[in-house]
């Protein structure tokens, strides 16, 4: 089984990072004067926002197993038969018409399977990626 992590883009690292600090200095904020600000559910909701961000980032990853491949990013998981990919096509924006996109940067690849069915991934070693599925299903088309 061969893993492939996530590319992640500049600017979703940094939201990220300015949401997770923004609501650890919110509850500084609080503490010090007084909780009567801000309910206790909005800062359960926003802790468990952060949590699942920093989910995401540190889970976002694919794997080829066999003739399946498997992606995860936070709670978004799911499988692919490798054998029923059709196209794979290089994307270098940051709007995608794929549903799916468990993926955390801009340049990656849309991957076209089933008949109708397409996801959004960004695997950082896009080569050698394509090349374990080619090698799997020769029948990829590569855009």
């Amino acid at each position: 089984m061969k893993t492939y992590p996530s590319t992640q883009s500049y600017i979703f690292i940094t939201i990220l990072v300015l949401f997770v600090f923004g609501t650890i200095a919110l509850f500084f904020i609080i503490e010090n004067e007084s909780i009567e600000g801000m309910p206790i559910p909005i800062m359960i909701l926003l802790g468990l926002i952060d949590c699942l961000f920093l989910w995401i980032v540190f889970d976002t990853k694919y794997k080829i197993k066999e003739n399946k491949l498997y992606y995860c990013s936070g709670p978004i998981r799911g499988k692919i038969d490798i054998l029923k990919i059709n196209k794979i096509e290089s994307v270098k924006t940051w709007y995608v018409t794929s549903i799916l996109k468990p993926a955390l940067g801009s340049y990656g690849l849309t991957i076209t399977y089933n008949r109708f069915d397409d996801i959004y991934i960004s695997p950082k070693n896009k080569e050698d990626f394509i090349a374990e599925l080619l090698k799997i299903n020769p029948n990829i088309q590569l855009k």
